[in-house]
């Protein structure tokens, strides 16, 4: 059976056990009155293990009162929350959604307690910031419960088995000592830590089970090697700058590389003098059978630049800011899902596009642009990029709301010149860019076309019409938007340009052609 399934049985099982328990231990539990406790607790439990005399001021007293203080739910909260951030900025989206599922469990238990009202049975510790006014079910052993599973959860994510053994047993120790030190301290009955276990490990199943156990678990535990082992192999070529923990990518990509029955993997690093090219070189040079590329937009240009023309398939592994030929091939921005996609997709041929201007020629398979864009990519201040990643963008644009236009003659294909005023001639190869805006709607990377963008806004209407395009997807008056093969844009003047959001230089004549077909890149199937 699926994990995702067990862990779907062991939610509505957990669930439903909560509901059951809350009704044997509150016997209306929706009165809008507080609710007394039934003689002792469900078939008499409570009256089993009655609440001790402890006094607040006995050395076990303060030692239980000092582990509820450090273990208190809000605290757990944050802790969780730091999770949350940990994973989506490690590129875990699925560990991220758990997290955060699970992190719910604990304002839910509190707007059960509210409504539930029952008293804690004893008053020695009442006082204590440690106690809560309302104690069904537990807010503590929820608490500890939600803890513990995502201790075990990071651990496995380390992909060391010591760490999760470790892991285990740290976690649902702590929610013993939590439950009994609950009890000691008169704080809660049985019944009532039975209900915040049973509310907490509800959670923690739903958490596993939304955010996708099998794709979770499976790929951070130490992998066993397929039975379908292969002689493939495949390189990566990763840019150090865009991970926080290059240990961690290894791991990852190991563990999966395992899964897959591949050999071990060729590690290839960019450096700021080469973002990619005599990396894939040396990846064609060893014979790979695939290129996995984890880095941003000018990584994946740079490496799919020198592999157009090979058999070579390239497979993404998303890791900057726009990251937008992954957005417009459907690539998944989770690291490990794109992993596993890169090993496992179908390939596809699709489109890239030969840039020559006055200093050089280069090949783009996104977008390229002159004038307003390349104004603005040169202006993002590249650490705020790494804090609000593409609002970055936005501030530059704010700071070149007045940019200065220029004239170009433009040529499409065979068809006669035209002259045109503008600020900005954009180019693309995709359709969609930064934040999933649509600027080109018609545009494939398998149409054989480049679309063509002429803006020259002068009024503050005319931006909001472009602003109205980018958002809405829909062509609208007082744009130029067209299709052609070639492009020829001959301006007046030395213009600032720009290859899939990299600046590169000036020019004054930029040519561009469409290569069909000219790079194979996995995809989903």
């Amino acid at each position: 059976m699926r994990l995702k399934y067990v862990e779907a049985i062991l939610c509505v099982g957990f669930a439903l056990a909560f509901i059951v328990w809350t009704r044997l231990s509150a016997p209306d539990p929706l009165a809008p009155s507080a609710v007394l406790h039934s003689p002792g607790g469900p078939l008499g439990l409570d009256a089993l293990l009655p609440v001790p005399d402890t006094h607040p001021r006995s050395a076990a007293g303060q030692l239980a009162e000092a582990f509820a203080i450090l273990t208190h739910p809000l605290i757990v909260l944050g802790l969780i929350a730091a999770g949350v951030v940990y994973a989506y900025t490690a590129r875990m989206r699925r560990l991220s959604v758990s997290l955060a599922i699970a992190a719910a469990g604990i304002p839910t238990q509190f707007l059960i307690a509210l409504r539930l009202a029952r008293p804690a049975p004893g008053l020695a510790f009442a006082d204590s910031i440690a106690a809560f006014v309302s104690t069904y079910p537990n807010a503590h052993v929820t608490a500890m419960t939600l803890a513990s599973w995502v201790l075990v959860t990071l651990a496995r994510a380390h992909h060391r088995s010591t760490m999760v053994a470790a892991g285990t047993v740290l976690g649902y120790t702590a929610v013993a000592v939590s439950a009994v030190g609950q009890w000691y301290m008169g704080l809660a009955t049985l019944s009532d830590l039975v209900g915040g276990f049973l509310l907490g490990a509800a959670f923690a199943n739903l958490a596993l089970w939304v955010g996708g156990i099998d794709a979770i678990l499976t790929s951070w535990v130490n992998t066993r090697l397929s039975r379908a082992s292969s002689e493939k192999r495949a390189a990566v070529i990763y840019n150090p700058t865009k991970f926080d923990d290059l240990s961690l990518l290894r791991r990852r990509v190991a563990a999966q590389v395992r899964a897959a029955g591949w050999r071990p993997t060729v590690w290839l690093e960019t450096t700021p003098d080469d973002p990619g090219r005599s990396m894939a070189h040396r990846a064609l040079e060893a014979g790979v059978d695939r290129v996995m590329v984890a880095g941003g937009d000018g990584t994946v240009r740079a490496v799919a630049a020198e592999l157009a023309g090979t058999e070579m398939p390239m497979a993404l592994i998303p890791a900057g800011t726009g990251n937008l030929l992954a957005r417009n091939l459907s690539i998944p921005l989770d690291t490990d899902a794109a992993i596993r996609l890169a090993l496992r997709g179908r390939l596809q041929a699709i489109d890239m596009v030969t840039c020559t201007f006055d200093d050089g020629q280069e090949r783009f398979v996104v977008m390229a642009g002159m004038g307003l864009d390349a104004q603005i990519m040169e202006s993002t201040d590249s650490g705020l990029k790494k804090v609000i990643r593409s609002g970055a963008y936005a501030v530059a644009a704010v700071q070149n709301a007045v940019p200065d236009p220029f004239t170009a003659t433009i040529t499409l294909d065979d068809a006669p010149p035209v002259r045109r005023r503008m600020v900005m001639a954009l180019m693309g190869n995709v359709g969609t860019i930064t934040a999933g805006m649509t600027l080109f709607p018609r545009a494939t990377p398998t149409d054989g076309m480049v679309d063509l963008l002429l803006a020259s806004p002068g009024k503050v209407v005319d931006w909001a019409r472009l602003g109205a395009q980018i958002l809405t997807g829909q062509e609208m008056e007082g744009f130029t938007l067209t299709r052609a093969r070639k492009v020829l844009i001959e301006a007046d003047r030395p213009v600032p340009f720009e290859l899939d959001g990299d600046t590169a230089g000036s020019t004054r004549t930029l040519r561009a052609e469409v290569d069909e077909g000219a790079l194979h890149v996995v995809v989903p199937r």
